[in-house]
């Protein structure tokens, strides 16, 4: 709180940022926008950003769009630090994820392909069958 609405404040080559994190297990919605929007102003910044670890709902990414707020998506996010680890998609997939099963009658509700039972360094999870053009994951409550 007292933020103003910017959980970052970038600065380089006179070049102002603010940027809104969200960190959220369901899609972000237009509020955090506004932040950044209110953000922009307060601090007679250049650009808006918003990134999270999820989605964006509709509304907020017309109104970001409308209002020239940048939104990194979690997708987005997930390239960025795979680019600055210098890691590619494939050696992640192929050094720390395993795919396990194919459940034919869950559908990932992102794009619709059937679900993959993966096993994680963190555990069991279902990821999308179309990874990584569509990387959602839903918890595996089962046990194997």
């Amino acid at each position: 709180s007292g933020d103003f609405g910017a959980d970052l404040l970038l600065k380089k080559d006179r070049k102002k940022i603010v940027v809104q994190a969200k960190r959220y297990s369901k899609d972000v919605g237009i509020k955090a926008v506004q932040e950044v929007m209110g953000a922009r102003s307060y601090y007679k910044a250049d650009e808006a950003w918003v990134v999270s670890n999820s989605y964006f709902t509709k509304a907020a990414r017309e109104l970001a769009r409308n209002g020239n707020v940048a939104l990194v998506n979690r997708d987005e996010l997930i390239d960025y630090i795979l680019v600055l680890s210098g890691t590619s998609q494939s050696q992640v997939a192929a050094t720390s994820i395993q795919a396990v099963s194919i459940n034919h009658d869950l559908k990932c509700s992102k794009c619709g392909s059937p679900m993959l039972l993966k096993r994680g360094k963190r555990g069991d999870f279902y990821g999308c069958s179309s990874f990584p053009k569509c990387r959602y994951t839903q918890d595996y409550l089962g046990s194997h």
